[in-house]
């Protein structure tokens, strides 16, 4: 690709965000390319000039969100496991609420995301995310347990406007303390 300029700059930024209000509306599968530039206001060949795919812009899309997870891991990768677990219950409901309109869009595309070498990054950081929940347990039942708090989190995320920000955050943080065992407490 070219030097970046403030133009192909806003254009990308224009692709992305019509992309995700795409995938919002429609859902991920039903969005063609197509659709994707001509709701950008662009020729295809322009979509393809900075994506590589549909994954791709999604991938741009999700790239914030990606790395705000990074840091909570790499801030609680620094702290004992009863904190990190806590860190991490907070900074990940906070991310998921603030994300919202992608929750809805990540959950659609769930059952091909492995096939997808574009997210084997996020995939990643997800799996290390649930271990820190779990609060560094190697007991597969507290894992369980964290995988299910965590998409029980995203499925109420997937419904923008039936709750505020503040009342799903509240709800968030209170299951998922409920759920997830802080580490040395007993069974």
């Amino acid at each position: 690709m070219a030097e970046s300029t403030p133009a192909r700059e806003r254009t990308r930024r224009e692709i992305e965000q019509q992309a995700v209000a795409l995938f919002a509306s429609k859902g991920y599968s039903a969005t063609s390319l197509q659709d994707i530039a001509t709701a950008a206001g662009c020729s295809k060949a322009t979509v393809l000039y900075h994506f590589n795919g549909k994954a791709a812009v999604l991938a741009a899309a999700l790239e914030p969100s990606k790395q705000a997870l990074k840091e909570v891991i790499g801030e609680a990768e620094q702290l004992p496991a009863d904190e990190a677990q806590e860190l991490a219950i907070v900074r990940f409901s906070e991310l998921a609420v603030g994300a919202r309109g992608l929750i809805a869009v990540l959950s659609d595309i769930l059952p091909m995301m492995d096939g997808m070498p574009e997210f084997a990054e996020l995939i990643g950081e997800g799996i290390r995310l649930t271990e820190i929940m779990a609060g560094q347990s190697a007991d597969q039942l507290e894992l369980d347990v964290a995988k299910f708090a965590i998409n029980g989190l995203l499925g109420e995320c997937r419904h923008p406007g039936e709750r505020s920000d503040t009342e799903l955050l509240e709800l968030c943080n209170t299951a998922l303390r409920r759920l997830l065992r802080p580490p040395g407490r007993p069974a």
